[in-house]
């Protein structure tokens, strides 16, 4: 997670923002942490975690995903239902099977975690 100073979220929100979107930021304040800037399908997985409601003007932009990174399944997550069948068909059927391994590792190398 990358640490912006709350001057830097005023000359730069653009960076703020992508990196907010890529892993989260935190803003700092006289050195010490303030605030974390999330993408709205990071708040929203968090919240779902917690077992908390989401706020309703969020669910109203559910259908909108903004990604700096390309997705190589290339998976289309409009009708999120839809999207969930297919993915599990091709899944079963173990179409995608190199690219999904590639993801995997990619999380696993994130997040610090080895395969079960």
């Amino acid at each position: 997670m990358q640490a912006f100073t709350s001057i830097d979220l005023q000359k730069q929100t653009g960076d703020v923002q992508r990196a907010a979107s890529r892993e989260g930021a935190v803003i700092t304040s006289h050195g010490k942490p303030r605030n974390v800037m999330l993408s709205v399908e990071e708040f929203c997985r968090l919240k779902r975690i917690a077992g908390e409601e989401l706020p309703t003007d969020l669910l109203a932009s559910r259908g909108v995903t903004v990604r700096h990174v390309s997705d190589p399944l290339g998976y289309d997550i409009q009708n999120f239902e839809s999207a969930a069948r297919t993915i599990a068909t091709d899944a079963l059927a173990k179409t995608n099977e190199a690219a999904v391994e590639a993801e995997l590792d990619a999380v696993r190398r994130k997040f610090g975690r080895s395969p079960a």
